[in-house]
């Protein structure tokens, strides 16, 4: 009775963090494959051992069961509106740019069912932000940083958008203010190889080579 009431809570605690903090799926994505290689080498030994026998993986195969549990309810988890219309520029090209961090933070965005609607996030957030543009040509450094950054995950792979997002991250990066913030002068560097590489040019900066987060 114990063992169920403990598992029950484990399973209630999972389930919590798994709806309320999306990092939490990479957790239990190396839990899971932590559990599995358990399972393998044990039961290798146990083999070895003759000691195999069916009533050692049962723990083993609960947790299993919760961790695909936490995974699942992680994966449903819904996303915010990738957008808001406020009626103000600065709220909503930093909504965009919250939105566009945390798509790519999240599971969803590595799970091939789910592309789909990731490229329809990132489009409705393309879509805001030109129209912001057009309507607002001058920013503040910060708005341009954001800016830059969806125009950088522009999911047309449109090498005139990679242009126009260095050219609005440069812009930011220049700005007295955000001298020192590294993520704005590493956008500035990101735009101009992503750009270079769209039009067949060569990279300056080796920003845009290991891990992508961009969905092809």
């Amino acid at each position: 009775m114990k063992k169920l009431i403990t598992y029950a809570a484990l399973l209630l605690v999972v389930a919590y963090f798994s709806y309320r903090y999306p990092w939490f799926a990479f957790l239990l994505l190396a839990l899971l494959g932590g559990m599995i290689i358990y399972m393998l080498l044990a039961g290798t030994i146990w083999m070895w051992r003759n000691n195999l026998s069916v009533k050692r993986f049962h723990s083993p195969f609960i947790m299993l069961g919760i961790l695909l549990t936490g995974l699942v309810i992680g994966l449903l988890r819904p996303l915010p509106d990738p957008i808001i219309s406020s009626g103000n520029s600065s709220k909503e090209l930093a909504h965009a740019y919250s939105t566009d961090q945390g798509d790519r933070m999240n599971l969803q965005f590595f799970v091939r069912p789910f592309h789909k609607e990731m490229r329809r996030r990132d489009s409705l957030r393309l879509e805001q932000v030109r129209e912001v543009m057009d309507k607002e040509p001058e920013f503040s450094p910060i708005d341009r940083f954001h800016a830059a950054f969806i125009l950088h995950h522009n999911p047309m792979h449109d090498s005139s958008l990679y242009e126009q997002a260095h050219s609005l991250a440069n812009k930011a990066a220049s700005a007295p203010e955000l001298k020192d913030n590294y993520q704005v002068q590493w956008l500035a560097k990101a735009t101009y190889d992503r750009w270079m590489l769209s039009i067949g040019r060569p990279q300056k900066y080796s920003t845009q080579g290991g891990v992508s987060f961009s969905i092809e």
